[in-house]
């Protein structure tokens, strides 16, 4: 099986923002119960469209890569290059933000988590960006042990509470 990571190319926005509304829906799956008062679609057809927003209007500080198998879109995974609010404790500057990383269910356990890790590690060095950060739900177990061997280590928890 050829397994390739390519930066997005403009023919890509239908597949970027179906990735997008493939990560909500797994998401969503998997705290159903948190969300029942949402309406799924209102949920979806927002991320569709600022989805379709930020790949139209993406620029130098935004990456986009698009994972295949036999040139079949199988994932995707998104870098920002931000700047802290000068407020933040836990440093300030530029840092680099890994938004989004998804694989479809038929293409895990192949390797394309730790392929993205390093395609995103190496453009933010090449941009001189020397902090990423990161987010994932405590929940997703696999996603956490993968950017863990990556060298990602836990800094904030995050806590909820439905009433």
């Amino acid at each position: 099986m050829a397994l390739k990571i390519r930066r997005a190319v403009d023919e890509d926005l239908d597949v970027f923002v179906s990735f997008a509304v493939a990560l909500s829906r797994f998401n969503r799956a998997h705290h159903a119960d948190e969300c029942k008062y949402d309406d799924d679609r209102t949920v979806f057809d927002a991320i569709a469209k600022s989805s379709r927003e930020f790949f139209e209007s993406r620029d130098d500080a935004s990456l986009i890569l698009i994972a295949e198998s036999e040139t079949i879109p199988v994932g995707y995974a998104v870098g920002k290059i931000l700047i802290q609010d000068p407020r933040a404790d836990n440093g300030t500057g530029r840092y680099g933000l890994i938004d989004d990383l998804f694989v479809m269910e038929e293409a895990r356990g192949l390797g394309l988590g730790k392929k993205f890790m390093e395609e995103l590690h190496t453009w933010f060095t090449q941009n001189d960006i020397h902090r990423i950060k990161l987010h994932a739900y405590a929940w997703n177990k696999a996603a956490i042990a993968i950017y863990e061997r990556n060298g990602f280590t836990p800094y904030v928890i995050s806590l909820e509470k439905f009433i």
